[in-house]
Order: structure tokens, then sequence, then C-alpha cells
């Protein structure tokens, strides 16, 4: 039994000393003094993984959003060789789980911005992403961001969560997007929610359109908007997003099922009307009643 074990252990250092190295780069709220990454996006000098009980795992304090890869650059700010040894995965929005990972240069998007260890199969075929770092409460913080602001996470520009997936925001009277101008619709660190337009960048008011998660390619519409801006998270599958320069517009989706229906003891209780405009005392009509985080869609028949 001595002899067994003694063998398993020299077998383990034998692994751990011809396994293939690890690395990470990517996004972190905290410094390297703080247990975050020793830099931002440094395919040249990313973070180590190390092997511990025959997986690869790292600790990182702040994480949003990474990259990891079997090579590291040899060049500073050169992506060529990181990206060529790069896996990655569509990790989801709750921590513990073990996804699959592929072959691929996509940044992987943490569940929340946290202090994350991740864990990756000795043979890179998995992730698992665990922390004590509490889930946030609500919905994200989702803005406009473009030409007209400098591309920066502006509170007058944020949108209002009008129930838990649908979104809504209506410009100033100063606020607009000029024809020329490109846009998008993201979070303020550009991590878990970065949404671009698909093979047509044009934005045309009045239609509902699908955006994408992670698309590089910026929005823009064919004339000055100044109006409202709804988007609706997980409809059907699909994100959907439209402009109308008509303050009152209220798209399909919002006369859907895309507004959940939850109850939540003990919660405020706010109505809102189908223009998404907060009401005191209903009267007779559709009206949106939201608790807590929650919403559904309500009949007033006084």
């Amino acid at each position: 039994m001595k002899k067994f074990y003694a063998f398993a252990a020299a077998a383990a250092i034998a692994i751990s000393a011809n396994a293939q190295a690890l690395y990470m780069t990517g996004a972190s709220d905290n410094g390297p003094e703080e247990g975050g990454l020793p830099a931002q996006w440094a395919p040249s000098n990313p973070a180590e993984f190390e092997i511990v009980n025959g997986v690869y795992q790292i600790t990182v304090n702040g994480l949003s959003q990474f990259k990891v890869s079997t090579a590291k650059s040899e060049v500073e700010g050169d992506w060529t060789d990181f990206n060529a040894g790069a896996l990655t995965c569509n990790y989801g929005e709750e921590a513990g789980a073990t996804v699959a990972l592929t072959e691929g240069d996509a940044n992987i998007m943490c569940p929340w911005t946290g202090d994350w260890t991740v864990v990756v199969a000795a043979d890179l075929s998995t992730i698992t992403m665990t922390t004590d770092t509490p889930k946030p409460t609500g919905g994200p913080e989702l803005y406009l961001r473009g030409d007209m602001n400098s591309w920066d996470n502006i509170e007058g520009w944020m949108f209002e969560q009008v129930s838990d997936n649908v979104f809504k925001f209506v410009c100033g009277e100063d606020q607009k997007i000029q024809a020329s101008e490109t846009f998008k619709v993201a979070d303020a660190s550009w991590a878990k929610y970065n949404f671009g337009a698909g093979e047509e960048a044009e934005i045309l008011l009045d239609l509902e359109t699908e955006i994408f998660q992670g698309s590089n390619t910026n929005m823009t519409v064919g004339e000055e908007w100044n109006g409202v801006a709804w988007l609706c998270l997980d409809y059907e599958g699909a994100v959907m997003f439209v402009l109308s320069n008509d303050k009152e517009y209220v798209p399909e989706f919002l006369d859907s099922n895309a507004v959940e229906t939850v109850a939540v003891e003990n919660a405020p209780v706010y109505y809102y009307n189908l223009q998404g405009v907060r009401v005191e005392n209903p009267v007779n009509g559709i009206y949106v009643k939201v608790v807590g985080e929650k919403a559904a869609k309500v009949l007033f028949n006084n």
C-alpha cells in the first residue's frame, strides 16, 4: 500500500511538471497588489494558472471578463499567439456550473463581477467558476454609449428598468443621436452586456430589431433620433431593440409575454402604463405592476 501511494504521488508530480501551461488575461477591478490580474488585456503579460489536485486553477479578485490560452504572446500588444491557443465558452448566469470549453478567442464573461476561482480540467475540456462574492440584486445598469457621449457610461444616458427584462430610455430635450454617429448598448464596464448590430448596422426607426451580445458592429440611425428607446432581454430567445422619435411609442414586445409574472412578498408595488410612465393611482386599463424585481400586466376595471 505504501508503494502504491508513493507511485501515485510520483505520477502526480510528473503530470504537474509536464503539463501544458495555461494563461489568463482580461479585466479586473482590482490591481495585482489586491489579487487582480497583473495587467489588463495584456497577452504578453498574462496570469498563469497553477495545477492544484490535477486541474488548472486560478483566483482573481474583481474579475469581470477574461480570455484563456495555452500560449502567451512574445510581443506586447500582439494577440496572434495568445488567440491561436485560446479557448472559450458561453458561461451563463450562474456560479458553480461546469461548462464545455471549445477553441475560439471570444471573451468569457463572468456571471457578475467578483472574486472568482476559475478551474479548468486537466484536458482543457471544461471550465468551472466559483465565488464568495454575492450575486448583485436588481437588474443590470445599461447605457446608450456612443459618439454622442464619448462612449462613456453617463447616468443621463442610462436605461430605466421597466420590468424584469424590459428597459426604456427617453431622450431629454438636448439629447440626440445624429445620423452620422455610432453607438451601442452596454453596461458600465463593457463586460456582461455589450450589444451591437448584426450584418446591417443601421437601426430603422419604429422597427423592432434583433441586436447581439458581443457584436463588434456599432449601430447607426438613418435620421436624427431624440425620442424613446426600448430594449427587451431574452425575448423568445433574442434581444430586441427599437428606437422611435415618438416618445409615446409602445413596442409590440411590451404587449406580449415578455414581462414575467412573479410575486414578491413585502416588496413595494409600482404601476406603469404601457408607455412606461409611472402611475400612482391606476384607473381603467392595462398596466404593468412591478413588485421588487418582477413584473406582470394587470387589468384595472374600476
